[in-house]
């Protein structure tokens, strides 16, 4: 975590800085015919590269890697991925045909765990249980949300073709499970689910500048405590708008 804590501190100084190029300009003023004279005028300008912000919407797919125990069985299609971003673009080397850029910024994400079935998850003695629920269940899952400060090292080429790899720092805001039977109304419990309140990874992405890109996260490790929840990393992938 020393090298990702080095990352952030070299973001925040960037942010506090505007790069800059100067270039010259000579402007031929006048040829009088008459006197047969001609003037040079050499001007000096600065031309600044601004930091610009951005605002992202992150929509997508999530879900558990490696083994996971019995009933930890989720809807590929039901576990889904969402997040709000705003980002700051600090150019680092703009002036030729390939920019590059660093960005960060704060941001709010949501993973939602869809479970199979009608199974239901709740703590007994500090410990995560799976239970069948008694009657038929149209919705249960169980939601976490995060701020995360992202940094990211962005590569455009001159097609605007950009690619971004970096990773990510986080704290949790708010975890909870919802249940919904079938016909009835949904229920919320807010509990922390023995969930590490930091959470860390990496991400990717790609596209062309200005439209939607195609993102990747994974985190390496379980998000909940050690020995109080499965042992399993977390991905998500999806589209940046």
């Amino acid at each position: 975590m020393n090298t990702f804590n080095s990352i952030l501190t070299s973001a925040l100084l960037a942010a506090s800085t505007v790069t800059f190029a100067q270039t010259t300009v000579t402007i031929t003023t006048t040829n009088d015919s008459t006197n047969n004279t001609s003037t040079h005028v050499i001007k000096h300008e600065l031309n600044y590269h601004r930091v610009r912000s951005d605002f992202g919407i992150y929509l997508g797919f999530n879900n558990f890697g490696g083994t996971l125990p019995a009933g930890y069985e989720f809807s590929p299609l039901g576990s889904r991925f969402f997040a709000l971003a705003w980002q700051q673009r600090i150019p680092l080397l703009v002036n030729g045909s390939t920019k590059l850029r660093l960005i960060t910024g704060p941001e709010v994400a949501w993973n939602n765990f869809m479970f199979e079935g009608n199974n239901t998850l709740r703590k007994q003695n500090d410990q995560l249980v799976i239970e069948a629920a008694s009657v038929n269940l149209s919705r249960s899952k169980l939601v976490t949300a995060q701020l995360n400060l992202p940094v990211m090292i962005n590569i455009t080429f001159r097609s605007r073709f950009s690619i971004s790899a970096g990773a990510y720092y986080g704290m949790r805001l708010d975890s909870y499970t919802k249940v919904k039977p079938e016909g009835g109304s949904a229920s919320r419990t807010h509990d922390r689910y023995n969930l590490n309140p930091t959470r860390w990874g990496y991400l990717a992405e790609v596209g062309f500048r200005g439209h939607s890109k195609l993102f990747f996260r994974y985190e390496p490790d379980s998000p909940f405590r050690s020995g109080m929840g499965p042992d399993a990393s977390v991905w998500a992938v999806g589209i940046k708008l």
